[in-house]
């Protein structure tokens, strides 16, 4: 019987993916990802294991979670981007993590719940999106590797999320566990949201809000705390404003009841931590590039600027608010391309 080690989150899509290997034939083995004491959590997936009768091994990587994942949030929080932890947790903790348990135990194969899918040639891992184009994860997995990839399995790349959670209340999985995994960074706590869990580790330093003709509108509580196009928050009145830049020497938040103003709008833009699953895109061609998770994208070429030594994006139609230190990720149909951290 084939083996395969399936990690498990405590939400229905981790579950239900170890529910369906074991279905198709598959020797299933657990792993949880112990990224921070959580004892309720740790209750409720040893808890799964059970129903699922298979083995668990808890796996204590909080060391190198705090160090790849939150100080490097924290400090491009710091710097003023807008950074997605996801990104990065998925090759440096997540996926390495698992294939490291996997190789200790003998096992060539690793599964997550990600809603995507690996194509396998002879040669090469393609990562393709996933048939549920309103669940598609693939955004989040453009950093994996061809070392990484060809030992993936995603059970999920081809189902529907409606069909897997109709199939999870039949097996009995409580919806709690959807609540819980609905969050979206995983190491908040229940009672935390960004500006929480930012205030108790940056020290921010207030300064004022302007408009375009530098009237001073109100205070900020840190330029960190904001991004490009942000329209909740601001706390001013006779508005709504959004933003529309941020000035770092001068301490300023710059502000325009002009949701369309030409500062939101990019056509333009440079990469940086740049990361191809295979070989670097053409420059001749043209490709579907999506700056944020769960947006719409832009036709738009790949290219080296060999002035600058980076590489650059430039779209076919501009779009609005593109935040530095979100991911630029560049599809060829339904592959997966790679791409970079918009500067």
């Amino acid at each position: 019987m084939k083996k395969i080690l399936v990690g498990l989150s405590g939400g229905v899509d981790s579950f239900m993916s170890a529910y369906y290997l074991q279905r198709a034939g598959w020797e299933v083995f657990g792993a949880y990802l112990e990224i921070q004491k959580n004892f309720s959590k740790l209750k409720i997936i040893k808890e799964l294991a059970r129903k699922l009768q298979i083995p668990l091994e808890v796996v204590d990587c909080k060391k190198e979670f705090n160090r790849e994942v939150i100080d490097s949030f924290i400090k491009n929080y710091q710097q003023g981007q807008t950074p997605n932890p996801c990104v990065f947790c998925n090759p440096e903790i997540k996926f390495k993590f698992l294939l490291k348990l996997a190789r200790k135990k003998k096992i060539f194969f690793v599964a997550t719940g990600h809603y995507a899918r690996i194509e396998l040639s002879s040669k090469v891992a393609y990562l393709k999106i996933g048939l549920d184009k309103n669940k598609d994860q693939s955004y989040f997995l453009y950093r994996l590797k061809q070392a990484q990839l060809r030992r993936i399995i995603f059970p999920l790349g081809e189902k529907n999320k409606n069909q897997i959670k109709n199939e999870a209340e039949k097996l009995g999985f409580y919806q709690d566990q959807e609540r819980k995994e609905s969050q979206d960074i995983c190491f908040f706590k229940e009672d935390e949201n960004l500006a929480i869990f930012l205030r108790n580790r940056i020290k921010s330093l207030s300064g004022e809000i302007i408009d375009e003709q530098g009237k001073i509108l109100g205070i900020h509580q840190g330029l960190e705390k904001y991004t490009l196009g942000q329209r909740r928050g601001l706390e001013l009145s006779a508005g709504p404003y959004f933003v529309i830049n941020k000035n770092f020497k001068k301490n300023q938040l710059l502000v325009s009841k002009n949701k369309n103003h030409p500062l939101l709008w990019k056509k333009e833009l440079f990469l940086k931590k740049v990361s191809w699953i295979q070989e670097a895109p053409s420059v001749k061609k043209d490709y579907f590039i999506k700056i944020r998770y769960g947006k719409n994208g832009s036709l738009g070429k790949i290219i080296f600027d060999r002035q600058w030594k980076k590489w650059k994006i430039i779209l076919a139609k501009e779009q609005w608010a593109p935040a530095a230190g979100q991911s630029a990720v560049i599809y060829e149909g339904e592959k997966v391309l790679g791409g970079g951290i918009i500067r």
